[in-house]
């Protein structure tokens, strides 16, 4: 990017940039709560990436997670802050909404009609709360936006890309650790229309299916770091469910884009089903957050001749390579082995069959390995006390604990059958390890 047109997005950082501000130790605790009132959490590998950071506070760190759900945007802050770590993180424009206010709008019409506003905790907007907390935007699309003073700036694709990209540069020169979330994944749905992204969207999986990581994100990195001249180092990040907050409430979200609902009311019926799924009182799922080693970002063979086309190529690698390490720190949980015996139509399966299927996934899962290098599947939620994968009738009884319940009604047994109620639920956990049994004869 030259100079020059790096200095003109400079002018118009106001309109994406983050503005960190330390969380209130009341605000960090009330997250705490709603987590721990959600999930037992597992966490692999921060502490690595503490001491790396400690150790290189000169370089930038860039995070590359799958994406599954909104609240991924949410628990990964909330860990770093409680880890006394400065990490932003870049969210889709459609969450900074200006004209809902926390304070006002959201706590009380989501969690409590009683609230009352009052003191330092009378107004703020999503979008500044949002901005406050470390988050800056990213546009998808071509926008007009108004400004305090009334004038309207417009961005189209190419602004929206020249933008991106001067605020990457600004983030790896002030040496930040940021998160971006690289994935798309396939759409079958009339969301299509909408996001005019042939068949494939970014962002967040509705299907639990991530059909890789987008090279632009590293493509941006790699850049930022040649611009700069500061070391951009690489992190996987693989954030797992078991039990994805908002898996039940992607066919209503898909209903409302389907119907030209707008966008506002289409992210609150978004948000607050998450809220309300942090503040319920159901049974808690188990959530599992794994780091990978930074890796540097080599700029050593980028720097003469065709150099657009090397970062383009380097890009590439980048992304495949995250992609496949993300996907081979993803572990199994009871429901990926249970929906995963079902065929494409998850027609019912008698008793005795899904038995016989399930001991034959725990048989191949038992050596597994995948992955460029070889990894060993990560089994620590289908292992027993004494380290051996649990039977086939303690992976149902697992899975119906969070899927069969009067509430919650995916899956049941029907007579001498198991059967599936809620088909696009099941499709989800079948494809969080769909990669894994590929290789599976059934």
């Amino acid at each position: 990017m030259k100079k020059q047109l790096y200095e003109k997005m400079e002018s118009m950082f106001h309109l994406i940039e983050h503005q960190y501000q330390d969380s209130h130790p009341l605000e960090l605790m009330l997250w705490q709560l709603a987590r721990g009132n959600t999930y037992h959490m597992r966490v692999v590998g921060l502490e690595g990436i503490k001491r790396f950071r400690k150790e290189h506070p000169d370089c930038s760190i860039t995070f590359k997670p799958n994406h599954l759900s909104e609240a991924d945007f949410i628990l990964l802050g909330l860990l770093f802050r409680e880890n006394k770590m400065r990490v932003v993180t870049e969210g889709g424009a459609n969450l900074f909404i200006e004209d809902i206010d926390i304070f006002q709008d959201v706590i009380p019409k989501i969690i409590n009609h009683n609230f009352k506003p009052g003191g330092e905790y009378q107004s703020m907007s999503i979008a500044k709360y949002l901005s406050s907390r470390g988050a800056f935007k990213v546009y998808r699309e071509p926008v007009e936006i108004t400004q305090d003073d009334g004038s309207i700036v417009k961005l189209g694709q190419k602004e929206i890309l020249s933008l991106t990209r001067a605020y990457r540069y600004h983030l790896v020169k002030e040496n930040e650790m940021y998160v971006t979330f690289p994935g798309f994944s396939e759409v079958k749905s009339g969301l299509l229309d909408l996001l005019k992204k042939n068949g494939m969207k970014t962002g967040r999986s509705y299907t639990g299916k991530v059909d890789g990581f987008h090279h632009l994100p590293f493509q941006m990195d790699i850049e930022a770091s040649l611009y700069t001249d500061v070391d951009v180092y690489i992190v996987d990040v693989n954030m797992a469910y078991e039990q994805v907050m908002e898996d039940e409430n992607f066919r209503e979200i898909t209903r409302l884009h389907d119907a030209g609902i707008s966008k506002n009311e289409i992210y609150m019926q978004d948000l607050g089903y998450i809220i309300k799924e942090f503040c319920s009182d159901k049974k808690k799922g188990n959530l599992s957050i794994k780091f990978g080693q930074p890796r540097k970002i080599d700029t050593s063979t980028l720097k003469d001749g065709l150099v657009g086309r090397k970062i383009k190529i380097a890009a590439h690698k980048y992304a495949e390579e995250t992609y496949n390490r993300v996907l081979s720190m993803q572990p199994i949980f009871p429901a990926n082995i249970y929906f995963s015996v079902y065929d494409e139509n998850f027609n019912g399966i008698p008793v005795r069959v899904m038995k016989e299927k399930i001991d034959h996934m725990r048989d191949y899962l038992r050596t597994l390995t995948w992955g460029n290098e070889n990894r060993r599947v990560d089994l620590y939620y289908i292992m027993g006390y004494n380290q051996q994968i649990v039977s086939a009738n303690e992976i149902i009884n697992r899975t119906f604990q969070n899927f069969n319940a009067p509430d919650r009604h995916i899956t049941d047994i029907d007579g001498d059958m198991f059967v599936v109620y809620n088909k696009d639920v099941a499709q989800q956990y079948k494809n969080h390890t769909a990669h894994f049994f590929e290789g599976l004869k059934k």
